[in-house]
């Protein structure tokens, strides 16, 4: 990869990764600190999903982003040795919470596997926030060798091939984890009633990462067969009946081609290359990284919630994909777009306040992140990844397609 950056640049990046990690380490549930000063409590481990500054209302995290916090923890631990045993003690105190929210109960013979989606008590699951619950238990394993991680992983990817996805391998939007079905609507919790049917969208293609890393751990072939090569078909098939056709604004379950945050489809798609090198793979690629780039704003910004990153780790997977291929691609306008997106990103960082619910946090959950209402995990989570890459000292193989 051709790009290149400053010892002050890697200085900056490797500034914002550190207080990016320290904000989930000041806002974690620890015996030390417990939320709201009562101590004993079910949330033991867990980080803060987000902080809505105007109603100064803050949120537990729900699977995936718990899981991404554990993974991003033990890269800056790798990065941090005078943080070191901060980021893995927050890491495996956070493992302890995502395991709790996993179904292991056998009365629930058609859930077991799967994972709850905000906490313990929660009846509902979302397949594709809960892959990413799946890729946390993958990296644990791979850091501990302790095998009930492994064991774990592979009772995920069982109750995803049997129950959490359709005919066709792709997942329901929502599963019941009570009712043991799942559908396309969201589910009537408190709170929120099952509206109208989710629209089948490349977003939810990302879970064939899992699918890859597991096969990448255990060498068994039926978590391609099973699980990657349906979601890689869907995804395939989605982005070839929406060709040529204009960008619709919209999010997850709204449109079929999400505006921005594609939810690491794209680098699901590097995965499919890198295991089959079909040239049809290669084209599709480029194609939709070209029209990924062109959502981009002259500032570095992306569209949609967390949409930055996910598109700038994007841009970074493609650029390793070339890199390692030896693929004959003109990269410039795809280093253009992370350089930019680099010196954008690092703005969206609060440094300065006292309170450390927003120390070392990112304002997100706004399109082209033109708003600073929130704190928001997505953002910080996604942050630490991309720069803690573009620093390049250590292989963070967080969501990544290649190194494991």
């Amino acid at each position: 990869m051709a790009l290149n950056f400053t010892p002050k640049e890697k200085q900056r990046f490797l500034h914002h990764a550190e207080l990016a990690g320290q904000w989930y380490c000041n806002n974690q549930n620890t015996d030390a600190k417990p939320w709201g000063g009562i101590s004993d409590s079910a949330d033991k481990g867990r980080f803060v999903y987000e902080y809505i500054i105007p109603k100064d209302f803050a949120r537990g995290m729900g699977v995936w982003g718990q899981a991404i916090a554990i993974m991003d923890l033990y890269d800056l631990a790798l990065r941090f040795p005078g943080e070191r045993s901060r980021f893995l003690g927050a890491a495996k105190l956070g493992a302890g919470y995502l395991a709790s929210l996993q179904v292991t109960d056998f009365r629930l013979p058609k859930s077991i596997g799967g994972f709850r989606e905000h906490s313990p008590q929660a009846v509902e699951s979302y397949p594709r926030d809960a892959v990413t619950g799946g890729f946390g238990l993958c990296r644990l394993f791979k850091e501990t060798k302790d095998e009930e991680w492994l064991e774990r992983a592979k009772l995920f990817a069982d109750w995803w091939i049997k129950y959490g996805t359709d005919k066709k391998g792709w997942p329901y939007i929502t599963f019941d984890l009570k009712n043991e079905f799942g559908h396309n609507r969201a589910m009537a919790v408190a709170g929120e009633e099952a509206g109208a049917e989710f629209i089948k969208g490349d977003w939810q293609a990302g879970s064939a990462i899992f699918f890859y890393q597991l096969f990448k751990l255990t060498k068994d072939s039926r978590y391609i067969e099973k699980g990657f090569d349906p979601l890689i078909k869907g995804l395939i098939r989605i982005y070839e009946e929406n060709r040529g056709k204009p960008v619709v604004d919209g999010f997850h379950g709204e449109v079929p081609i999400s505006f921005g945050n594609d939810d690491f489809a794209l680098a699901a798609l590097i995965c499919a290359y890198r295991l089959k090198k079909e040239k049809r793979l290669l084209d599709l690629l480029i194609e939709r990284i070209e029209e990924q780039n062109r959502l981009m704003d002259s500032d570095g910004s992306f569209p949609s919630f967390g949409g930055t990153f996910v598109s700038g780790i994007n841009n970074l997977e493609f650029l390793k994909l070339i890199g390692t291929e030896k693929i004959k691609y003109d990269t410039e306008a795809v280093e253009r777009c992370v350089r930019k997106t680099a010196e954008f990103g690092l703005t969206l960082q609060e440094k300065e306040s006292r309170d450390l619910r927003l120390l070392g946090g990112l304002y997100g959950q706004s399109s082209y992140d033109v708003a600073r209402t929130h704190i928001h995990n997505r953002s910080i989570g996604y942050s630490i990844n991309f720069y803690l890459r573009l620093e390049g000292k250590n292989e963070v193989p967080t969501f990544s397609s290649f190194g494991w």
